[in-house]
């Protein structure tokens, strides 16, 4: 019995591991509201989709960005914002 209850707190300890977050922020290109932005969720759990949705913002410049991860997760999920002139 000593043994399940040490393996389960072992189990949560590990479990509650801290949170990584990073993020960045760029200077916009241009003042005013001449531009549009563009933000997308996106998940590196799975590379082929996460670079088809870059792919629709290829041209655009990269504002910000964000992400979000802990040691047990295997991928980190991410916020980034694209702008671009209004044309």
């Amino acid at each position: 019995m000593k043994k399940v209850v040490m393996l389960g707190f072992v189990v949560f300890l590990t479990g509650c591991a801290g949170a990584n977050i990073t993020s960045q922020v760029r200077a916009s290109g241009s003042d005013g509201s001449s531009m549009k932005m563009r933000c997308v969720d996106l998940s590196t759990g799975n590379e082929s989709k996460m670079n088809a949705e870059l792919k629709k913002y290829d041209g655009w410049k990269m504002v910000y960005v964000s992400e979000y991860t802990t040691p047990n997760k295997t991928n980190s999920a991410a916020v980034m914002c694209f702008e671009k002139p209004v044309s």
